[in-house]
């Protein structure tokens, strides 16, 4: 009984310290014509999270942005409440901020790590 109770208690400690490592970057509304949002981010961001929060979102594109350089990364796909996608960036890159282009009546919620 004490080994299942350990084995729990390290896999609870895991999953915690593996969300302790999101930054929250704000969230985003989302309206019923197609927009583009823009989240400051002035950090080093190796994966963008972008959960639904609320509603049904269809996300478009995220654009990285790195000063005057900007990376466009499709993701076209809907969500719905509870949703999240992680997006690598392939490396640890210098964000200055995104861009996320969006439409529906819905929130979405935005990290980095």
């Amino acid at each position: 009984m004490k080994k299942w109770l350990a084995i729990v208690a390290i896999t609870a400690l895991g999953a915690a310290a593996a969300r302790a490592d999101w930054r929250n970057l704000g969230e985003v509304a989302a309206g019923s014509k197609s927009q583009a949002s823009d989240v400051a981010v002035a950090g080093t961001v190796r994966v963008v999270q972008v959960e639904c929060t609320d509603g049904t979102v269809l996300v478009n594109v995220v654009s990285v942005r790195e000063g005057a350089a900007k990376t466009d990364i499709r993701v076209m796909r809907r969500f719905n409440k509870g949703d999240k996608q992680d997006i690598d960036l392939g490396y640890d890159r210098n964000v200055t901020g995104l861009r996320i282009s969006l439409q529906g009546p819905g929130r979405l919620r935005v990290n980095a790590k």
